[in-house]
């Protein structure tokens, strides 16, 4: 397979799907009738597509396309505030207030970049206007800024518009806050947030380090972006999805991401995972068919939960900057792998089965939206089944943990240290003296096994990952919709085993599950979260002894 060539069929085939959603009167990328500042990034690929002559690009020189890019780019500048800031402006309607979005001015400035001499004079002149606004203003930013995941894309961005304007200020304020951020990684190729790793945002940090050294040609960064790639290496499923275990942020997403592929591809392990990547991105599409938008009414408004539209700009990068060479073998090419990331996480895969058994706790978040409690610590995957449990992490709320203790001034659900166990798949948490085991067996090809176990006060859960689209069975010959209405279910009445999707989970008599459980999401105003971040909670007392789970698939 010819990555990059893949990257433009990808980018290709998303157009048409994309043309229905430009409004010409205002140049805006609508998303089912809304609109976010963020939709216009896709004028990025869009421009990229129209200057790149391909067998599998219809686009090379299409002037609709062109027109789209122009427009486009003028609503960007349309929206700016004198001093070049946007509002954060999202497609449910909510604002988030002015800034200099970290992920729009930089997609604008490579558009620039890109098709500058198509533009004719006068739009030139207002793009080039508004972009040196946005940098100003970015560069004054950056010399006041900590390192963080937005300050790091925004100075690989000003080192970039110090190219295009020939700005060699803005280009050293960029490197000095690379660097920065560079000396801030930790040994295990992560950036702290919350005081720990989040999968997601780690992504960040590395597809910014990564266009940086591809922009400046500066060596310095690779073992850097070595060390992040072999991260993401290590706490990515076998189907290319990150793991969410361990992240202090962000919910597991059903998709596989594409941020970071540029930089992947420097290294030959990193080359190996970018062709893992695109061929679960290739295997995605091929089963998902038509791209649909899911509407999710909250409190009386409609919130646009997801969108499948494609036309994704960090593809439009990784095809600019992919770096081909020979490639290593990952773990994921392997039938059976352990890892033991000391302080972090077990992972394990054996055939079709993966779990990935958390270690790392720290204090919570408080009064601050963006982390979560750090209080589900395990997930279990099948290569068949997909994700069975997890789904990640949630804030303020006790029925999200694996161990909930009464305690005299409420709730006891976050541990304070955590011990890996790697010879004996478990982990052992502490709730201030009182502990809770969770333990991990791959039984045999169909069968993986987890058990939990602790205090006799305590209160055990596992979050099942269910599919709101798929009735959830029971071993009672039940067949129960899990269309948004409450279910609740004991295990005597489930018949010892729920299932869908052709896996089955055995529980005891004991046993409870309640759907549809939701989490905090930080990302909507309100706070709620769409019915794909639901889970159903497993429970039971430890009172009766331990909770053991035995997850069967079909041969």
């Amino acid at each position: 397979m010819d990555i990059r060539q893949a990257y433009l069929k990808m980018l290709a085939d998303d157009v048409p799907l994309n043309l229905a959603r430009f409004d010409e009167a205002s140049g805006r990328f609508l998303t089912g009738g809304g609109w976010a500042v963020t939709n216009q990034m896709l004028v990025y690929p869009l421009a990229l597509l129209y200057i790149t002559e391909s067998p599998v690009n219809p686009y090379f020189h299409d002037e609709r396309v062109l027109h789209l890019i122009q427009r486009g780019g003028d609503a960007w500048r349309d929206f700016q505030n004198p001093d070049g800031t946007v509002e954060f402006i999202k497609v449910d309607g909510s604002t988030w207030g002015a800034h200099y979005d970290c992920w729009s001015m930089y997609h604008w400035l490579e558009t620039y970049s890109l098709v500058r001499d198509l533009l004719g004079a006068e739009r030139r002149s207002r793009w080039e206007e508004g972009l040196n606004l946005a940098f100003t203003g970015i560069d004054a930013l950056l010399k006041r800024s900590g390192v963080h995941n937005i300050p790091t894309w925004h100075a690989q961005s000003l080192y970039r518009a110090g190219q295009v304007f020939g700005r060699p200020e803005w280009m050293e304020t960029g490197r000095h806050m690379i660097y920065r951020a560079v000396e801030e990684q930790t040994p295990q190729g992560y950036w702290r947030e919350h005081l720990g790793p989040t999968t997601s945002y780690n992504l960040v940090y590395v597809h910014a380090i990564g266009l940086y050294h591809r922009h400046s040609g500066d060596d310095g960064v690779l073992d850097c972006i070595r060390r992040g790639t072999d991260f993401h290496i290590r706490y990515t499923y076998p189907d290319g999805r990150p793991v969410e275990t361990i992240d202090g942020r962000v919910k597991y997403h059903e998709a596989v991401s594409a941020t970071g592929l540029a930089a992947f591809s420097l290294s030959p392990r990193g080359r190996r995972y970018v062709r893992l990547l695109v061929e679960k991105m290739l295997a995605e599409r091929a089963a998902r068919g038509e791209p649909e938008v899911t509407y999710i009414k909250t409190g009386g408004s409609v919130k646009i939960a997801a969108a499948q539209f494609g036309l994704v700009p960090h593809i439009a990068s990784a095809f600019i900057h992919h770096q081909d060479g020979p490639e290593e073998e990952i773990p994921q090419d392997r039938d059976e792998y352990a890892i033991d990331d000391p302080g972090h996480a077990l992972i394990h895969k054996k055939g079709d089965w993966f779990y990935c058994l958390s270690g790392f706790v720290c204090p919570p978040a408080e009064g601050n939206r963006w982390g979560m409690d750090r209080q589900a610590f395990v997930s279990v995957w099948n290569k068949a089944a997909g994700l069975i449990i997890g789904g990640g992490n949630s804030k303020d709320q006790p029925e999200w943990s694996n161990f909930e203790f009464p305690g005299a001034d409420g709730p006891v659900y976050l541990p304070t240290a955590a011990t890996l166990h790697p010879d004996a798949g478990a982990v052992t948490l502490d709730y201030g003296g009182r502990s809770g085991t969770i333990k991990a067996e791959i039984v045999d090809a169909r069968h993986l096994r987890l058990t939990l176990s602790g205090s006799a006060e305590a209160t055990a859960r596992l979050l099942l990952k269910l599919n709101h689209k798929s009735p959830l069975a029971t071993g009672a010959g039940a067949s129960l919709a899990l269309d948004g209405e409450t279910v609740c279910l004991g295990g005597a009445d489930a018949g010892g085993w729920v299932g869908q999707d052709g896996w089955k989970a055995h529980i005891p008599a004991g046993a409870t599950i309640e759907w549809p459980v939701y989490p905090f999401n930080p990302y909507a105003a309100d706070g709620a979260a769409p019915i794909q971040e639901a889970v159903g909670i497993l429970s039971a007392p430890l009172s009766a002894g331990e909770l053991q789970v035995t997850f069967e698939v079909e041969a």
